[in-house]
């Protein structure tokens, strides 16, 4: 195990000669050992592979998605397995992240991050084709249909189900009026589990990656039996059961391959420059992580969910202030108080044209255990309302505090400087 785990960047060459009337073929293989070994092999296993996509296999199926991308995709007759061509640049930076990829997974088994189970490029010099490609386990079980499926960024703008696509997007949701219904202990973890894995991504500057939730339906008393004949689990690939025991939900990140580079930087001014420059898919990596989150806890879970981790709940006063800096041209600030801890975030309303401006509300934040070595950060801003103008609000000053000295007890900032 030490010695595959040493192996992220492995690569094994094959090649045929022209003849019999066939041309020519250049086949590599990455990282063979480690995408066989995620989960120790359990979802993506070579034997796993080759029995769904192998030679003597049904022939894949072309599906058809609401990507913009233009790539193909193909699934397995068994449902299990999905192959998406991807461009070289996806490729290289799946490669320099295998490392952390492979690490997490395996700190972290209930990660809902897709699972790939290879990474490959094929090129046909004779007929000038040179493709990369992955195959990635199903973030469905192939024992239930899915009957609704959604593809959620958190992002407002145009995200909307198209005439003729079968995916719902963020807006068909909330339309929909769906939620997760599900016990509080699964979605305080889920939730935790989700901000490790946004985290992951942050860290490579990519954005633009969606929740898929696919929804089962069944009877009254259907899924607690099936439950216990399939085997279903929370863990990546299998389901999750509603308090009702009516619906089966199935959760996986996907599309993490985008990095926010100079290309992606200019979108995102152009729709500042439309007045979307938040509710835009386009936004930076941090934004766009620290949307998907709120969207989760907002949108996603239940409605009027407690804002309770999974080690608990952090309730923070918010008073009042003293003497800001005048942020606006007309020498006063519109501030507001925005209180954030790892990926969460949570703010107060915005006192107009007062520099000594009091608040008098109270935050709750949820606290997860990987926030135990975090720190909690206490800002003041000043809100301008016309972003496209003048881009984004001004900061006033701020406090960081470690959690592990929180957590020992109650901390009063009365008078603490910015």
């Amino acid at each position: 195990r030490r010695y595959i785990a040493l192996l992220p960047l492995a690569q094994r060459c094959f090649a045929t000669d022209k003849g019999c009337g066939l041309p020519g073929v250049r086949f590599r293989s990455y990282s063979s050992e480690l995408f066989g070994n995620l989960d120790q092999g359990t979802l993506t296993g070579p034997s796993q592979v080759l029995a769904s996509l192998g030679y003597a296999s049904v022939e894949y199926k072309e599906i058809t998605t609401n990507s913009k991308s233009g790539e193909f995709f193909f699934i397995s007759d068994d449902k299990r397995f999905l192959i998406k061509t991807i461009s070289e640049s996806e490729c290289g930076l799946l490669q320099r992240m295998l490392t952390e990829y492979q690490d997490h997974i395996r700190r972290c088994p209930r990660s809902l991050i897709v699972r790939y189970a290879g990474l490959f490029h094929v090129e046909v010099p004779e007929a000038r084709l040179s493709q990369y490609f992955t195959v990635m386990r199903s973030v469905f079980s192939r024992q239930h249909e899915i009957q609704e499926t959604f593809d959620l960024k958190g992002s407002l703008f145009n995200r909307k189900r198209k005439t003729g696509e079968s995916i719902g997007k963020d807006e068909d949701w909330l339309v929909s009026g769906t939620r997760l219904d599900v016990p509080a202990a699964v979605r305080r973890e889920l939730c935790a589990t989700h901000e490790l894995d946004i985290d992951l991504l942050r860290r490579f500057d990519v954005m633009d990656y969606s929740l898929l939730v696919g929804l089962h339906f069944a009877a009254d008393g259907v899924v607690a039996k099936e439950s216990e004949t399939c085997g279903l689990s929370w863990n990546f690939g299998g389901g999750i059961i509603s308090e009702d025991h009516r619906t089966i939900y199935f959760i996986g990140l996907i599309d993490f391959l985008i990095n926010y580079d100079l290309r992606k930087e200019g979108e995102h001014l152009i729709r500042v420059a439309q007045g979307h420059g938040e509710d835009a898919s386009c936004v930076s990596p941090q934004d766009y992580a620290e949307r998907q989150i709120k969207f989760l806890w907002d949108c996603i879970m239940p409605e009027g969910m407690e804002a309770v981790g999974s080690l608990g709940c952090l309730r923070i006063e918010v008073r009042s202030a003293q003497d800001l800096i005048a942020g606006d041209w007309l020498g006063t600030s519109d501030p507001y108080v925005q209180v954030s801890l790892g990926l969460l975030r949570r703010r107060t309303h915005t006192v107009e044209r007062d520099c000594s401006p009091r608040w008098r509300c109270t935050l709750l934040l949820p606290v997860n255990r990987q926030h135990a070595a975090q720190d909690l950060e206490i800002s003041v801003w000043d809100e301008d309302q016309n972003r496209a103008l003048r881009g984004a609000d001004d900061f006033l000053g701020r406090v960081v505090l470690r959690m592990e000295h929180l957590l020992a007890g109650p901390h009063e900032l009365r008078g603490h400087p910015l």
